[in-house]
């Protein structure tokens, strides 16, 4: 019984392990980075958009303020996708909202 335990429990494991995207890959993608403008007034700060796919930074410091001057801006990003949400919020929304996170490697002008 202890050895069907431990088959049942290694067969998880390897499936769970085969399904899950390893955070240290690095991808390159076309992007739209959104600006919304700052928190303290209302804001939400910077968005990735990603094949229609909506993202935050995991540190959005790491992002030039040249990139204010403009709603949105095309560039070419290369990012680690962290495969895990975040709780933000903004005061023009209703409610607390949940995205996904990404870690920036770097980012420039398309």
């Amino acid at each position: 019984m202890k050895n069907l335990i431990r088959i049942i429990f290694v067969t998880l494991l390897i499936s769970v392990a085969a399904c899950t995207e390893p955070s240290d890959i690095v991808f390159e993608r076309n992007a739209t980075l959104i600006w919304t403008g700052e928190y303290e007034v209302d804001g939400c700060g910077f968005f990735i958009k990603v094949d229609s796919v909506q993202y935050k930074a995991n540190s959005e410091s790491v992002i030039s303020n040249i990139y204010k001057e403009k709603d949105s801006t095309n560039v070419v990003i290369q990012y680690k996708n962290l495969h895990f949400d975040k709780e933000y919020y903004c005061v023009d929304l209703p409610k607390v909202q949940t995205i996904g996170v990404i870690q920036i490697i770097s980012l420039e002008e398309n």
